[in-house]
């Protein structure tokens, strides 16, 4: 058998290492079976996925839905929300959708005092 193989090393976490020792006790496996096992089936599942396309199968479908901010510009102020940049909105027109920096308010409170004086004279 060896011929057939080739030597490596690899590291494991602590905790699988664990897990597949008191495995291989149960279940009368080596480590280097169960490695060999698992390698082969992963290579099995990526080879048949090589087109890079998302199948309907695929786990990370299970999360849509899954949580809900509230807020209904999240898609397109995720900027805003997350570091402070200006809100943009969503412009519709009949040719195409577009989306732009808000304009700010022209009710806005005044950044300074000086400026607050200005204003009220």
């Amino acid at each position: 058998m060896s011929e057939n193989m080739v030597r490596t090393q690899i590291y494991l976490p602590h905790d699988i290492h664990r897990r597949l020792r008191a495995r291989a006790e149960k279940q009368g496996l080596t480590l280097a079976v169960q490695v060999r096992s698992a390698l082969e089936d992963y290579l099995e599942r990526v080879e048949a996925d090589d087109d890079g396309v998302l199948h309907a199968d695929d786990p990370i479908f299970q999360m849509i839905g899954m949580a809900d901010s509230g807020l209904g510009d999240l898609s397109v102020n995720h900027d805003h929300y997350l570091y402070g940049a200006p809100k943009r909105e969503i412009i519709d027109t009949p040719v195409r959708r577009t989306v732009r920096e808000k304009p700010s308010s022209p009710y806005a409170q005044p950044t300074s005092k000086k400026k607050a004086r200005r204003k009220s004279r």
